[in-house]
């Protein structure tokens, strides 16, 4: 290798080195002054929607009779629900299960379950309480339909980036910085769903009551956080 070529090299290297801690530094600097902080808030809205699973349930000695039995009172189950028009309905696959006695097959439950949900907390309380004459209740839960969590997400998203702002504002106070400027911004939101309600904690009404299910709707917790990154000038 002469001379020339090494002197070259050497030249390259340094160029390389100079222009990789140009960059060093230029990405420590987009760094300089930076903050990270988040704003949040929430509200607690009442729950507008209700969903019950139900199911048809028995049991005979015959799969076929078993079958037959589980199907009327479904069929006489549905034509109660098609007369509630605010109530959305449907049904779940059908299941068998032996019974056993000293490992020897003595008999068959199954079981069919109907979901039902709606708007109308009232109509499907009403309904739920006729079914109970021949369907059992599994569960029952409560949300926030779409429409309503969407506006008031909507409206949070407005507040939690006020609350940002003020926070900024606060930070570059407390610093003495001249202004800022935003780097990055994210905007989350959350609203966690109320577990089902256990069959043991819905009243159950008889036969000859078909009053509507005692219940209490509840509120669900609607969460907008806004997290981000400003960069303080001090010059």
């Amino acid at each position: 290798m002469n001379r020339g070529y090494r002197k070259l090299i050497g030249t390259c290297l340094v160029l390389v080195l100079l222009m990789s801690g140009l960059a060093f530094a230029n990405d420590e600097d987009r760094k300089y002054n930076q903050i990270r902080f988040q704003a949040q808030t929430s509200e607690s809205i009442a729950n507008d929607r209700m969903q019950v699973i139900l199911n048809a349930y028995g049991e005979d000695d015959e799969p076929s009779r078993l079958a037959g039995k589980i199907n009327q009172d479904m069929e006489w189950a549905l034509e109660k629900v098609r007369a509630e028009k605010a109530v959305k309905a449907s049904s779940g696959g059908y299941q068998t299960f032996p019974v056993y006695r000293k490992e020897v097959v003595i008999g068959w439950r199954g079981r069919q379950d109907l979901t039902l949900e709606s708007g109308d907390v009232s109509a499907l309380s009403r309904l739920v309480g006729q079914l109970q004459e021949r369907l059992q209740v599994r569960s029952m839960s409560f949300s926030v339909s779409d429409e309503t969590r969407s506006a008031v997400e909507n409206r949070l998203i407005g507040e939690a980036l006020d609350a940002f702002k003020e926070r900024a504002r606060i930070v570059q106070k407390n610093f003495q910085a001249k202004g800022y400027r935003l780097v990055d911004l994210n905007i989350n939101t959350s609203s966690p769903v109320p577990p089902p309600i256990p069959r043991g904690m819905v009243r159950m009404a008889s036969a000859e009551e078909q009053a509507p299910v005692s219940v209490e709707a509840g509120e669900s917790k609607v969460t907008v956080s806004v997290n981000g990154v400003i960069e303080l000038r001090v010059k």
